[in-house]
């Protein structure tokens, strides 16, 4: 019986990188290398999500919409994850009202949630600067 060939990848399929954002409690964008088209111009990003049960949620959510994004989405070769913190602020939880804020500004940019996101956000009127979140969401543009 012959024996099986072994080969080893020539790059890493996943690279984390130690980071004094990485917490329990942040959010994070999925970007892939490839901008994907919505009803109002074009983004690389693919989802807005928040860790809810820990700092690990990130890296598995990324694996799970990589593997969706690679077999139905023609082009896309790499995403990478973006991590967005904000300050705490005393009895709120900040980082859900972070999502939902980003995922407004978003919707109202494009006329479409991302991707692979399906809940709505509920609105966060006056608790973060429009401009910083529109300049977050910018930067993934297409142009």
């Amino acid at each position: 019986m012959r024996k099986l060939k072994v080969k080893p990848p020539k790059q890493a399929l996943l690279t984390i990188t130690r980071s004094r954002q990485w917490t329990d409690k942040m959010v994070y964008i999925l970007a892939a290398n490839k901008p994907h088209k919505y009803r109002n111009g074009r983004s690389q990003i693919l989802y807005i999500g928040t860790t809810k049960r820990g700092a690990d949620r990130p890296a598995a959510s990324a694996v799970n919409k990589a593997s969706a994004a690679f077999y139905k989405l023609r082009g896309v070769k790499t995403i990478d994850v973006h991590i967005v913190t904000c300050s705490p602020r005393r009895a709120m939880q900040t980082w859900k009202r972070l999502e939902s804020a980003l995922l407004d500004v978003f919707r109202n940019r494009y006329f479409q949630l991302p991707r692979y996101n399906k809940v709505r956000p509920t609105t966060t009127e006056g608790l973060f600067s429009t401009k910083a979140l529109t300049k977050i969401i910018g930067k993934f543009d297409a142009s």
